[in-house]
């Protein structure tokens, strides 16, 4: 579908726009361009989510002309024939925002989102996913309760994500039914990169004593390995891998 197309960042997106703590109520392709893009990349610049929220605000709080400046500087930089490394890293900055804008096309076509101008924004309107009720039933609610019901806090370099994706719902049900604890895992950013690389794919938990693995259907595995890859309490391992069984039997 289109989160294929779009690299998996459909719930990466997601996290940032319904998240109230985060403070992020529209994206701009150009935020979307220089930070939101890095995030579990294989390139050399590679952030998490926090990291990237905490770049849009800083770019936010530069003056007009400041992101002008920095704006005019790129396109210059980013000039094929101004690079004078390896191929594989070059990059176009006109290339760069044509992609980008393929990407706010498509995901204007999702039941999430829709682009007002250059800003990408959740789409409003009855039974939409940026009602209040749905928004902070992830805010507040369910992301609490992961850390409650799995014993955990929050840490440094650990990032909460979603076993089976919300992009994957098709209408608000489904969104809920995914948008619970059981459905979450608090993994370390390394992991989370992985499995953004492979876009979203590894939908299948399974339990290995109190590890935990994460599979696609073409046996791409990620291996949690209990304290140092994921933090959550073993007694509700077979809890999250019944409901997950329970939501791929529903979903596929």
């Amino acid at each position: 579908g289109i989160d294929s197309l779009v690299g998996g960042y459909i719930d990466i997106i997601l996290d940032i726009l319904r998240d109230k703590e985060y403070e992020i109520d529209k994206i701009s392709i150009h935020e979307y361009m220089f930070f939101v893009s890095a995030i579990g990349t294989e390139s050399n610049f590679n952030i998490n989510t926090d990291k990237a929220v905490e770049l849009i605000k800083e770019y936010r709080n530069l003056t007009p002309t400041q992101r002008k400046s920095v704006i005019e500087t790129l396109k210059v930089e980013l000039k094929p024939k101004n690079y004078s490394g390896s191929k594989k890293n070059k990059r176009d900055f006109h290339n760069w925002h044509n992609k980008i804008a393929q990407v706010y096309y498509l995901l204007n076509q999702t039941v999430y989102f829709e682009v007002r101008g250059e800003q990408l924004v959740l789409k409003g309107g009855q039974n939409s996913f940026s009602e209040a009720a749905t928004r902070l039933d992830r805010s507040l609610n369910e992301k609490y309760q992961y850390f409650v019901k799995q014993e955990s806090v929050k840490t440094l370099g650990f990032e909460l994500h979603h076993v089976v994706p919300l992009a994957w719902s098709e209408n608000i049900h489904h969104f809920k039914m995914l948008d619970k604890w059981e459905n979450m895992v608090y993994i370390d950013a390394f992991s989370h990169a992985k499995i953004t690389q492979n876009k979203n794919r590894n939908v299948v938990l399974e339990v290995v004593k109190d590890d935990i693995t994460l599979t696609d259907h073409s046996d791409n595995e990620v291996y949690l390995k209990h304290q140092k890859n994921i933090l959550y309490k073993p007694a509700n391992k077979n809890t999250m891998k019944k409901y997950n069984f329970e939501l791929l039997n529903i979903l596929e």
